[in-house]
């Protein structure tokens, strides 16, 4: 894939929008770039779409234009002029366009601040925003989904979101509604051994499966401290929030691993 303007654009939103992220495509194999760069830069678009108003109507129709962006995709119709929506359409397949679909209708929660019922909603939620993501910028084909994959995903997706907490705060959110701390520490302890058996699993994974959880290189550390001290959450993910980890990293990135 060519380094085009577009594809400029979409790596400049990711590290801008998302620097931990960006620092880890930079990572992968220069081949892999440009597509992880035209996934992830959609990631932002739609999950940053509830927070750019306070109108919830005018939310659902920027989460709505990007479900229009996929049904044309998905239809093979002539694409909007985007600088994320015309590489996206180039870069993904009508299977990948309607799993992300469902990854854009996951931030409908992000729009009305709703309460889970239950970890078991807060694990959907997850998936579908989150793990599905993955799954199409690993070019998964959805039929022979690797479950190791798909488990590690979800220990990344906990991750991101634990250390998302304080900002969803800020932003008067209530991300961990309806869930119970203790809870929160199991399903840490979980994702652990999640990430443990993907690690020893990884000859069974393809080059584009390992560098997408290498975009999780943090998980670790953030989830084993919560699990460890699951009653004092705010204060544990709040001193994960700009901490760098540049050894961590950089150790990481050498044994490509997560």
């Amino acid at each position: 894939m060519i380094f085009d303007d577009n594809i400029k654009f979409c790596a400049s939103l990711v590290e801008t929008s998302d620097p931990h992220r960006f620092r880890s495509i930079m990572a992968a194999p220069e081949k892999l770039r440009p597509y992880y760069f035209v996934i992830f830069a959609f990631n932002i678009e739609v999950s940053r779409a509830p927070y750019l108003t306070k109108e919830p109507m005018i939310a659902e129709i920027r989460i709505q234009w990007w479900l229009d962006v996929l049904d044309e995709i998905i239809e093979k119709k002539i694409v909007r002029k985007h600088a994320v929506a015309k590489p996206l359409a180039k870069n993904i397949e009508k299977a990948q366009a309607k799993e992300l679909q469902k990854v854009v209708l996951a931030r409908k929660w992000d729009i009305h601040s709703d309460k889970f019922e239950s970890f078991y909603d807060l694990k959907n939620y997850l998936y579908d925003s989150t793990v599905i993501l993955l799954q199409v910028a690993s070019g998964s084909d959805f039929v022979s989904s690797n479950k190791r994959f798909q488990d590690a995903g979800m220990a990344i997706a906990l991750a991101n979101y634990l250390i998302a907490i304080p900002e969803l705060k800020r932003l008067g959110k209530v991300p961990l509604a309806g869930v119970l701390l203790n809870q929160i520490g199991q399903q840490c302890e979980i994702a652990l051994n999640n990430l443990k058996l993907a690690k020893t699993d990884l000859r069974n994974f393809t080059e584009q499966e390992k560098w997408v959880l290498f975009t999780g290189w943090k998980s670790w550390k953030i989830l084993r401290a919560v699990a460890s001290n699951p009653e004092n959450l705010d204060n544990v993910v709040t001193k994960f929030e700009n901490k760098r980890m540049t050894f961590t990293f950089i150790t990481k990135a050498l044994l490509r691993t997560f």
